[in-house]
């Protein structure tokens, strides 16, 4: 199958997610794709994505018709699903509501995948969307310092805390208590609620 995030384009906006849940960079067609990928990662019901899968191929309008979904999304209960990522502006004209329901009906019946759309109301929610690209910044390999160290060990102590306590108890700063936490929470040691506020000092923590 011809791979359309190989170079951009001027129909494209091709962006390159680098993906430590998949081990391997996720090429995206678009920026609310690109922005859906740090869903993606940081879902623990996920179990890897890809971009751009086999394409699946329907009958529309009495046409032969190809279809590339946006994702192949395999959940850690072994379930997959496809992906469609488009702006709600589109989603709301006849034309692309029956095409889309014909893919829909294709996937299911003869690929047995069930295909979700998505839009960028469930993508670019905050502050859940930036944390999780704060988050994405200090995940990967780095070396362990001895801060990290320090606030990693009160946190298993405490079971629970708030991170405004763990730099007041070891009299760390702001900036290296939050950047020690979030080197933590990339490689799921400890655990925050990264939906309601944006991520700080206020935040609890929990492994």
């Amino acid at each position: 199958m011809y791979d359309q995030t190989k170079k951009s384009s001027y129909v494209h906006n091709i962006r390159k997610f680098m993906s430590l849940k998949n081990d391997a960079v996720v090429r995206t067609m678009s920026v609310l794709e690109f922005d859906f990928c740090f869903h993606l990662e940081y879902n623990p019901g996920v179990q890897s994505f890809i971009s751009q899968p086999e394409s699946l191929y329907y009958t529309f309008n009495g046409r032969n018709c190809r279809y590339t979904p946006d994702f192949l999304v395999t959940g850690v209960n072994r379930r997959s699903s496809l992906i469609e990522v488009k702006h709600s502006s589109q989603i709301l004209k006849p034309y692309f509501r029956s095409r889309f329901a014909k893919k829909r009906e294709v996937a299911n019946e003869q690929y047995g995948l069930e295909l979700r759309l998505i839009t960028e109301k469930q993508i670019r929610i905050n502050p859940i969307l930036n944390n999780l690209k704060l988050l994405h910044r200090y995940s990967g390999l780095h070396t362990v310092t001895e801060a990290e160290k320090l606030v990693l060990n009160f946190i298993q102590r405490k079971k629970k805390v708030q991170l405004r306590e763990v730099s007041g108890a070891l009299g760390l700063c702001e900036h290296e208590t939050l950047i020690s936490s979030l080197c933590w929470l990339a490689s799921g040691n400890i655990n925050t609620d990264m939906k309601n506020s944006d991520f700080g000092l206020d935040n609890y923590v929990w492994c």
